[in-house]
């Protein structure tokens, strides 16, 4: 006999803020349908991404997770600074944006969280699996699971992140824009530390560095890949020696410790086109990555993930396929948005007049690059 296939209305593939978002947005806007969540992880290994800027209490809040996330304690912060266009810091205080504090996170207990929210409302979560393949059955999706469960299902968004690995294997293609690249270490430090953003532009990119709850801090060294692999950042002695270069962001690390290994990540911006076809959708990362300057990562997520539900319950509980050309022109339109203001805030840094970073970014040569 052959193994059953359990049958759902939706199953989303990737379990960080924007597939927990659309399963909990789904539950509480249609809970008639039926929704699975898959994460690939058990939610313990470390997580880049750890702003979450005032505006993020807005969804937290429609969510209905807002108690449990301030339960959690995250590290409240109530600002950023940057020397960005000058050598001067630069303070942005978010008092002065009437929305409160920000916050500096523990991503794997925010991401934990989430995921578990979602499954306390009936959303069925499976964790340490991945999707093995996936075929089309009429208007409907048979999928295998890395642990060998199938699924039938009515819908399926695609969650997986930069990999987008259920949308590339249905014809989306990604615009990438530039080559974007994060050299990232942890450090454990003494209490008392500003835990507050600070960004520092260099002449062969930019460095920034906060404070995270449990004594850590993240400092990243943000340039193009083909500059970083020059540089020899890969190597700890190189990236420490870039990094004593700095004038504000070495002193706020100080005699902070290093705590794990370098993490290469990936930081380009790009644009899953389309982002939505039959029967399917991308949300957070897998639509689209916006430059980590904006801190925008985990609310954009946040909100796509709410959007994505309403589309897919129009679809599946009204026959209404309206919805999702609808997010289809707010991925295109939000992203082209975003790119217009990302120039010019590239623009305000112009210290370094024949620094290839900078001219690439300044748009004075070519950073379109080939998807892949």
């Amino acid at each position: 006999m052959g193994q059953s296939v359990d049958r759902c209305d939706v199953v989303i593939l990737g379990g960080g803020p924007a597939g927990s978002s659309t399963a909990l947005s789904l539950r509480r806007h249609e809970p008639s349908l039926s929704v699975v969540l898959v994460e690939k992880t058990r939610y313990a290994d470390r997580r880049i991404g750890e702003t979450l800027p005032p505006m993020a209490k807005v969804f937290l809040d429609h969510l209905h997770v807002w108690d449990a996330f301030q339960a959690q304690g995250h590290r409240e912060v109530f600002g950023t600074t940057a020397a960005w266009g000058e050598p001067a810091i630069r303070e942005n205080p978010y008092v002065f944006l009437m929305r409160g504090t920000g916050w500096h996170l523990d991503r794997v207990r925010f991401d934990d969280m989430l995921a578990v929210e979602a499954e306390a409302r009936g959303v069925r979560v499976v964790r340490g699996s991945r999707l093995d393949r996936a075929g089309a059955e009429g208007r409907a999706w048979r999928l295998r699971l890395s642990n060998g469960q199938e699924l039938w299902t009515r819908f399926v968004v695609d969650a997986t992140g930069r990999r987008a690995v259920f949308a590339r294997g249905r014809g989306g293609s990604l615009a990438i824009r530039d080559r974007l690249v994060g050299f990232v270490r942890f450090f454990t430090e003494p209490a008392g530390r500003d835990p507050s953003t600070l960004v520092e532009a260099v002449a062969e990119g930019w460095w920034y560095t906060a404070g995270l709850p449990g004594g850590l801090r993240v400092v990243a060294c943000m340039t193009d890949l083909d500059l970083g692999r020059r540089l020899r950042l890969r190597d700890e002695t190189a990236w420490s020696h870039q990094l004593a270069s700095t004038i504000h962001v070495s002193r706020r690390v100080g005699d902070a410790l290093p705590n794990g290994p370098m993490l290469i990540r990936p930081a380009e911006s790009r644009c899953l086109e389309p982002a939505a076809g039959e029967n399917w959708l991308a949300v957070g990362d897998a639509a689209s990555i916006f430059d980590p300057l904006s801190s925008q990562g985990i609310v954009k997520a946040l909100q796509a993930g709410i959007f994505a539900s309403y589309a897919i319950a129009d679809l599946l509980v009204k026959g209404d396929s309206s919805g999702i050309a609808r997010y289809r022109r707010l991925v295109r339109d939000e992203f082209e948005n975003y790119w217009q203001t990302r120039a010019r805030y590239y623009q305000e840094e112009r210290r370094w007049p024949e620094s290839e970073f900078w001219q690439r970014k300044r748009g004075r040569l070519d950073e379109i690059v080939p998807g892949r």
